[in-house]
């Protein structure tokens, strides 16, 4: 009875009203969903089908139905994983692991959602697949493939038989692209151990690529490198005679500037949609992935303000820049709670408490580098997605029983939470990119 007091339950769909926007998710039957709107009617689109076999008749009608023919049972079903939309939304990249016919174990294959085509694009026996983006051009997609000695960043144009390059191997392997598709930023470790790591800037050209710049070696306690929306500045972080800074330099690397100072961690930022702020925090000393507090960064003035003093696992930026969701980690609690900052006025408001699933807390863990690639907002800035099991009440103590885990609708100007189907990861489209 208490478990049944706290978790929430599907409202019926037939109620739901929602903004514009395509969701993908991961269901909890591992394969991949899609709907629009208020998704009231996902659609799956790598679920096995079922056949209509048919035989030439001599009668008036020139076929006629004989049975249908059920897919064949797998000895073991492929799980599917990092739904990524590509940039103009029209396409879905993901990954899969699981035996195929063709004796291949793992790979990244595309669907066309205007035409309901799937072109795979990598297949592999060994390499399993952790990470996908496409390239911002939408033309290529790139992702990582784990192997034994590490990962290997990988790089594929969307299209038939089209060859697969390997960009460079190591761990670990950070990265973004520059709005052109012209440059790559990679943060990795060096060939010499003690040397450390270092961030790279790439030129690649259709059969090449070179390292353009070396932006910084040694000490760089932060994962992934980015450039702004406006494609304008670089932001990376590096050490500098034992201190930590958030550096901000050109579209090219040139120009370094030295912006806000770093207490001792490891860190993580994101840019803002107007390319004039950075959210960042340092993680708690002997917390990994748990940030004390969130900071916004003015790069123009180099100013900084605190946004919240909560501990944290990740933050997200709205489309519009108006919110920043974050989700805060309670105090000795066995649950996340979602939040919402209103940037113009620094308020604060709680939303849902919820357990995550396994998929989205490996997300959420890398959610800097997540942010180059994908998005939790609808376009309109109006809502946002989860998957997990949403709490009613504040529990003490970890829940013996739950139900399974739901997509989550979440509204920020009001309104309840609404489920629309069992899931374990879900993101939405991105919004369409000014011209």
């Amino acid at each position: 009875m208490f478990v049944l007091a706290l978790i929430g339950l599907a409202a019926p769909r037939a109620a739901l009203a929602g903004s514009a926007g395509r969701i993908a998710f991961i269901g909890t039957d591992y394969n991949v969903h899609t709907c629009s709107g208020a998704c009231a009617h996902p659609r799956c689109i790598t679920c096995p089908s079922h056949g209509i076999h048919v035989e030439l008749s001599p009668e008036s009608s020139p076929v006629r139905l004989v049975q249908e023919v059920a897919p064949e049972p797998v000895p073991r079903p492929i799980h599917y994983g990092w739904p990524t939309f590509s940039p103009d939304g029209k396409k879905l990249a993901f990954a899969w692991a699981g035996p195929r016919a063709d004796g291949n174990l793992f790979g990244v294959s595309v669907y066309e959602l205007d035409t309901a085509q799937t072109l795979d694009i990598f297949a592999s026996r060994t390499q399993k697949i952790v990470y996908i983006s496409w390239t911002p051009d939408g033309k290529n997609l790139s992702f990582l493939a784990r192997e034994p000695q590490g990962l290997s960043l990988m790089l594929a144009e969307v299209k038939e038989h089209a060859p697969v390059r390997i960009v460079m191997s190591g761990v670990p392997l950070f990265f973004d692209w520059s709005r052109n598709a012209e440059r790559l930023v990679v943060h990795t470790r060096t060939a010499d151990p003690s040397a450390g790591d270092s961030i790279q800037m790439l030129r690649l050209t259709p059969t090449n690529q070179v390292v353009e710049r070396v932006l910084t070696k040694g000490r760089v306690p932060f994962r992934t490198p980015c450039w702004s929306a406006d494609g304008r500045h670089l932001a990376y972080i590096a050490n500098f005679a034992a201190e930590t800074y958030v550096v901000v330099t050109g579209p090219d690397g040139t120009h370094p500037r030295s912006l806000a100072s770093l207490p001792v961690g490891q860190s993580s930022f994101v840019w803002s949609p107007d390319s004039r702020h950075i959210a960042f925090s340092t993680a708690v000393i002997g917390s990994e992935g748990l940030y004390h507090g969130i900071n916004l960064l003015d790069i123009k003035s180099g100013d900084t303000k605190q946004l919240t003093r909560d501990d944290v696992l990740a933050y997200f930026f709205s489309p519009d820049g108006r919110y920043l969701a974050y989700i805060a980690v309670p105090e000795n609690r066995p649950y996340y709670t979602w939040k919402i900052i209103e940037l113009k006025d620094a308020r604060v408001r709680a939303l849902d408490n919820f357990i995550s699933t396994e998929p989205e807390a490996l997300a959420y863990r890398y959610f800097d580098q997540l942010a180059v690639s994908h998005t939790i907002w609808s376009p309109d800035s109006k809502e946002f997605v989860y998957a997990g099991v949403k709490l009613f009440g504040s529990p003490r103590h970890a829940l013996r029983l739950t139900p399974a885990p739901q997509l989550w609708i979440v509204p920020v100007g009001g309104g309840k939470s609404r489920s629309v189907a069992p899931a374990t990861l879900a993101f939405y489209a991105p919004a369409p990119q000014a011209k």
